[in-house]
């Protein structure tokens, strides 16, 4: 053995700077690509919350024998009148039919959504939903309503989440750049 070598256990310089600049590329090329995961996370989230909270009311309508309703709500508490389920939702039961959330009567809030995410409610819908036991109550001239969940500036990534007459719910995506989100 040659008495001149030495054992080195750390990095050189050259390596270190190799390592980081990996570390960086790595970094750079990935944080984009989490962000379409993340949104497209917070669009799952939000269309499958809506079928969630459409799925509880047809429930507890069939369980309760009477009108179960969702509408749009800022506080939790009130329902909207004017249609934006952008600042979130509630399930209540209308033992009274007074349309009206009494304490006693609401059964789960839900909180609005990610900035980036935005609702259009068309059809039976489009300001409320009204479920009894035989599905939901035609309004607005419509017998269906859809909830079009798109996030802001990113057309193709819509999702539509959809209810019928008899209170059967299903979740699909659109094609890119359609649906109503495309015009909202």
């Amino acid at each position: 053995m040659n008495g001149n070598k030495k054992n080195q256990n750390g990095l050189t310089v050259i390596e270190l700077i190799i390592i980081v600049s990996v570390i960086a590329i790595v970094a750079v090329i990935s944080i984009p690509g989490s962000t379409v995961v993340l949104e497209n996370f917070r669009l799952k989230t939000t269309s499958s919350q809506l079928s969630d909270s459409l799925d509880l009311a047809l429930g507890e309508a069939q369980r309760r024998g009477g009108t179960v309703r969702v509408c749009p709500s800022s506080n939790a508490r009130f329902c909207r009148t004017d249609g934006d389920w952008n600042h979130g939702w509630l399930v209540f039961s209308d033992g009274n039919g007074d349309g009206t959330v009494q304490e006693i009567e609401l059964i789960k809030s839900f909180s609005a959504p990610s900035s980036h995410v935005r609702i259009f409610a068309t059809g039976a819908v489009q300001k409320s939903a009204s479920l009894t036991m035989s599905g939901l109550v035609p309004a607005n001239e419509a017998e269906q309503g859809e909830f079009h969940v798109c996030l802001e500036g990113l057309n193709p990534r819509t999702k539509v989440v959809r209810i019928d007459e008899s209170g059967t719910v299903e979740i699909s995506r659109t094609q890119s750049g359609s649906g109503i989100c495309s015009r909202g």
